[in-house]
Order: C-alpha cells, then sequence, then structure tokens
C-alpha cells in the first residue's frame, strides 16, 4: 500500500528541525542541569570514573549544525521536487515518490551551482499557469493556493513578492552554507568532528612576541587527506549556535509553507470551518540580512601539512 499525498501533507512532520533547534538551543542554555543528569549516568570503570559531561557543550553544538545541515537538505529536497521543469509543473499527488526517489546526486550539484551563481534564482520570477492563475514559480512554490484577488487585498501580493526578492538572497545564502558538505560529513560518517584547537597565536619570528590571539576554544575540526598531492588538511570553524538556530528555524518554516499549503490543496474537505485560519510566513530583506549575518569573527581555517613517501 502505498502512502497517499493527502496523507503525507497532512501528516509530514514540518516543524521536525524547529523543534529540535529549540529544545537544544535550550539544552545550551542550561548545561549545567543537562550535565548533572549525564554524571547520573557516569560509571566507574577499573577504579576510574568515565566522565560524560567534559564534552557536553560541543555535543550540543555539534547536534545544532547537524540539524540546520539536515534543514538545508530537507528545504532543496522538496524546493526541486516543486520546481517546474521547463515550465512544466511537477505532479505535486506523486511527492513521496519524487522524495523516495531523488536523484539526490544531482540536487547536490544544483545546490552547487546555486552557490556559484550558475543556476540564477530569477527562476522564482518566471510565470507559469496554474489552475487558471498566472503565477510566478515563486508563488506557486511557497504561496499556493493563495493567487485569488477576491480573497486576498493587495498588500498580500505585494508582501508575498517582497518575500519573493528576499528569499532569492537566502536561498543562495542556504546553498553556500550546504555546499562544501566536509564539514556535514564529518558528522555523519563515523563522527569524524572533534574539538581540537583550544587558540592561535601569531608570533613576531624576530622579537618571539605574541601579536594576536584567537581563541578557538569554541571550535569543530575535520580532517581530510589530498592522497594527489600528498597533503593532510584539518578544517576548523568556530560554532555560532545563534545563527544555526536561527537559520534552522527559517528553512524549517520554508518547508511548512510549501507543505502545508499543500495539505490545504489536497485536504479541503478536511477543513469544517470555512473562516479557519492558518499561518503563512513572509520575509522582507532587513529580516534575511540579520538573520544570514554571522556571529563570529572566523568562520574557516584550514591547516596544511605535507608528506613524501
Amino acid at each position: 500500500m502505498e502512502t497517499r499525498p493527502e496523507t503525507f501533507y497532512h501528516s509530514y512532520v514540518k516543524e521536525y528541525h524547529e523543534v529540535r533547534a529549540t529544545y537544544l538551543k535550550n539544552l545550551l542554555s542550561n548545561i549545567d542541569s543537562v550535565d548533572e543528569l549525564l554524571k547520573e549516568n557516569e560509571l566507574n570503570y577499573a577504579g576510574t570514573r568515565i566522565s560524560l559531561t567534559k564534552n557536553t557543550k560541543f555535543i550540543i553544538q555539534a547536534d545544532l549544525r547537524q540539524n540546520y545541515f539536515h534543514a538545508i537538505e530537507t528545504f532543496f529536497e522538496f524546493f526541486f521536487a516543486f520546481l517546474p521543469n521547463k515550465g512544466v509543473i511537477p505532479d505535486n499527488s506523486k511527492i513521496v515518490r519524487q522524495v523516495v526517489q531523488s536523484n539526490w546526486s544531482g540536487n547536490y550539484k544544483k545546490i552547487g551551482y546555486i552557490a556559484n551563481g550558475n543556476m540564477k534564482l530569477n527562476i522564482l520570477d518566471k510565470k507559469i499557469n496554474f489552475e487558471g492563475h498566472n503565477v510566478t514559480v515563486g508563488q506557486y512554490i511557497f504561496y499556493l493556493g493563495t493567487f485569488s484577488r477576491q480573497k486576498f487585498d493587495k498588500k498580500y501580493f505585494t508582501d508575498v513578492q517582497e518575500s519573493i526578492e528576499s528569499l532569492k538572497v537566502a536561498i543562495k545564502v542556504l546553498a553556500i552554507d550546504f555546499h562544501n558538505r566536509d564539514e556535514y560529513n564529518s558528522y555523519k560518517h563515523t563522527m569524524r568532528a572533534f574539538p581540537n584547537y583550544q587558540s592561535i597565536k601569531l608570533i613576531d619570528p624576530k622579537t618571539s612576541k605574541e601579536e594576536f590571539e584567537f581563541d578557538l576554544s569554541n571550535s569543530v575540526s575535520y580532517q581530510k587527506y589530498n592522497d594527489k598531492e600528498k597533503e593532510t588538511i584539518i578544517k576548523t570553524r568556530l560554532f555560532d549556535p545563534e545563527r544555526d538556530c536561527e537559520m534552522t528555524k527559517f528553512c524549517s518554516r520554508l518547508i511548512y509553507n510549501m507543505l502545508e499549503l499543500r495539505n490545504i490543496m489536497f485536504n479541503k474537505s478536511s477543513i469544517k470551518n470555512k473562516d479557519e485560519k492558518i499561518a503563512i510566513f513572509l520575509f522582507n530583506k532587513s529580516n534575511i540580512t540579520e538573520l544570514t549575518k554571522h556571529n563570529v569573527n572566523i568562520q574557516d581555517i584550514a591547516f596544511t601539512t605535507k608528506w613524501s613517501e
């Protein structure tokens, strides 16, 4: 038995990533209570107590980071599933098959094209015809079914247009954040992300005097190898949990817009009260600018060493 599209749109857990981000951020703000709980589960082994609390902050921030990457990946899977191809609108009733049989490697390439500017997001401005309405692709993807000039006022359509303009900027930021998946893979595959450095100091070689010190105590590192160039690379970036949390919420709300409005389209009979209201998320350039800004000075540091046979 195949899942019906009505069931999928109704039951899909649209708030998944935002809920995870919210409770992880809460845990991060209450590390002492988390540590108390962890200490109850610590064991003595051969007379030695095995600590569960030495990396609590790192682990929570790593989970926030992974959740953000997963939210981006989820967003783009739906975005590409709904995106018209050469003006042809995909069959929204086959969403389960489209997602399950997604060409994920092809989608990764598309994300890369968006990140480097080869796939322009003015595709959201292209006009298509959907059920007798001449609308933009952006309206169709993110604001499905809110096309009637009789039901929605002029201000709403102005806000939608501003929102789509803002999303062009935001979606490119999401693509840039996700495009280099080395960090995401270091979490997913064998958990190869680890706390490695406390600080970097710049020393004047002539005077041996310390000129600068960069605090890396709240950072994550992962290692790569380039066998062709005989290089070992350690990449390090500072955690930015506030941004990870807010950007995850943003992704979650884009997913909500895409799926909840389709839920209404596919489950019209379930709406018993014609005056029932739902939330529709709108965005503008000022809140997107605030949302996407980084709160740490150092984004990425790479240390490279060469080896010989």
